[in-house]
C-alpha cells in the first residue's frame, strides 16, 4: 500500500466515531437511518423520491446530507493534514546517527 492510499485509509478509519455522532445528530436513532436506506435502495426508488420529497423534503434528504458531510469530512481534513511532512529527529539533521 502505497503511502497516499494509506493516508485515505488511515483518514477514513479515524473518523468512524465522527460518523457516528453525525449520524446520531441527522438520523436520530438507528430507525430513522434503516428507513433513509430503506427508502434510498427501494426497487422504484426514483418514483419514492419524488413522491416523498413533496410529502417531507428533510426526511428525503438525509442520506445525500449525510454522506456529503462525512466525504466533507475526510476531504477537509485531508487539506489541512495531508501536505504537512514528519519532521525528522534533531540528531539525523545534526549528522550524529
Amino acid at each position: 500500500m502505497n503511502p497516499q492510499s494509506a493516508h485515505w485509509l488511515l483518514l477514513t478509519l479515524v473518523n468512524i466515531p465522527v460518523y457516528l455522532g453525525l449520524g446520531r445528530i441527522i438520523f436520530r436513532d438507528w430507525d430513522g437511518f434503516m428507513e433513509a436506506i430503506r427508502l434510498w435502495t427501494s426497487a422504484d426508488w426514483w418514483l419514492t423520491l419524488e413522491k416523498q420529497w413533496n410529502l417531507d423534503r428533510w426526511d428525503t434528504a438525509r442520506m445525500p446530507v449525510f454522506v456529503v458531510c462525512c466525504i466533507a469530512l475526510v476531504l477537509l481534513e485531508h487539506l489541512m493534514f495531508g501536505h504537512s511532512t514528519v519532521p525528522r529527529p534533531a540528531t539525523q539533521v545534526v549528522g550524529l546517527l
